[in-house]
């Protein structure tokens, strides 16, 4: 899904929704998910839905990303779910709706390359809000996650977990676009 060249009128215009990942390294190829999240946003910025699954994978979860996630093989064992389940019901989630993740390269490589590896026919079409904060915020030096949060006074409590990092996305939408119509 391709948007309107001007992909920051989304925002405030129509429902939307925000994905995030967790996974055990950078490469879709030889790295896995370990969780993943959806927020349903109307024109308001407000939440009708949301999903936040935890996924059971095949390896072990670094240490590494344990301390920054602190996403453990033990909670994977006990709550993780199927990848695929997973994957097939973030799709029926967002279905429809223009989807959006900060970096989407990253997350669309994972969903899809995991989507395809797990043979589901399904495709997450991600478009990167980081050129929304571009446009409404050009003056910044930095567009990573926390730097927008941090800049726009907005907590990152619990940063490093999906369903956070989509709040906190969230949040940033929300205050950027403020500043950009006050």
């Amino acid at each position: 899904m391709i948007l309107p060249n001007s992909t920051a009128a989304i925002f405030g215009q129509r429902p939307f929704c925000l994905i995030d990942i967790e996974t055990t390294g950078l490469s879709p190829n030889r790295d896995e998910i370990t969780e993943i999240a959806a927020l349903r946003v109307n024109e308001a910025f407000e939440i009708t839905g949301e999903i936040s699954r935890l996924v059971r994978i095949r390896g072990r979860v670094p240490w590494q990303i344990t301390r920054i996630t602190g996403i453990s093989d033990t909670m994977l064992h006990a709550h993780g779910q199927p990848l695929a389940d997973v994957l097939e019901e973030t799709h029926q989630f967002v279905a429809g709706a223009p989807s959006f993740a900060h970096n989407a390269r990253f997350d669309r490589g994972f969903l899809n390359a995991w989507s395809e590896q797990c043979g589901i026919a399904c495709r997450f079409p991600l478009e990167c809000s980081i050129p929304v904060f571009k446009k409404l915020l050009p003056q910044r030096k930095g567009y990573g996650l926390p730097a927008l949060a941090e800049g726009l006074k907005i907590s990152g409590a619990g940063a490093h977990r999906a369903l956070a990092d989509c709040r906190i996305l969230l949040e940033c939408l929300k205050r950027a676009h403020g500043r950009h119509f006050a």
